[in-house]
């Protein structure tokens, strides 16, 4: 395996270019066709223009590893949002929603802060602002989880349900799908969640 060094990163702009620094390092190094490097770069940008526009206190390691010529972008933190936080940003958006996630990388930042929260949380929140949670409850591996137990996230269950959905808003999500740079270029994108950890990994064609 070929492991970039890990690169610590947080909410702002604290270690993003260090990191894209070294992606480009890390590109070199591996030798890669032109459009192959370009894919894991525009990746690399947009996952870490996601960290840097998430809310909450947090410290996050990132770096990208290679196992039999596929590609993953990593990404590991811990404690990016609580209940207080949430309703904080919730709250001050007059449709009581969370503005930011707009667009799929968006909706990973929402899916990744949603399921740091408790379920009893998360199910009081959706309760007092009406907030959506189709789009992470379409591509969860198994049942949505009790709090405590780990929570696992994948856009190829979200493809394939989108898939069958017979929902209004299908046209416009698939849209979104086919227009984002990470989900048109991702073999795949794994979102797990464990207590106050989270693992991302976002695996390159």
């Amino acid at each position: 395996m070929k492991k970039m060094s890990q690169i610590k990163i947080s909410g702002g702009d604290e270690g993003t270019e260090e990191a894209l620094d070294a992606v480009d390092k890390y590109i070199r190094s591996s030798a890669l066709e032109n459009k192959k490097a370009l894919h894991l770069r525009l990746i690399c940008e947009e996952t870490l223009g996601m960290v840097r526009a998430m809310t909450g206190d947090f410290e996050a390691l990132f770096w990208i590893e290679e196992e039999n010529g596929e590609f993953k972008v990593r990404l590991q933190a811990d404690t990016i949002m609580d209940k207080e936080k949430k309703e904080a940003l919730l709250s001050v958006s007059t449709k009581h929603e969370n503005a930011s996630a707009k667009g799929f990388m968006g909706k990973i930042s929402d899916i990744i802060q949603n399921g740091l929260l408790s379920f009893d949380e998360s199910a009081k929140l959706q309760q007092e602002y009406g907030v959506g949670y189709d789009f992470m409850t379409m591509g969860l591996m198994g049942e949505y989880p009790a709090a405590g137990v780990p929570m696992m996230w994948s856009l190829e269950n979200y493809r394939g349900t989108l898939q069958d959905s017979e929902s209004e808003e299908k046209d416009e999500e698939v849209d979104e799908l086919e227009k984002s740079i990470v989900a048109s270029l991702a073999k795949d994108v794994i979102v797990g969640v464990k207590n106050d950890h989270v693992d991302l990994t976002i695996v390159c064609k």
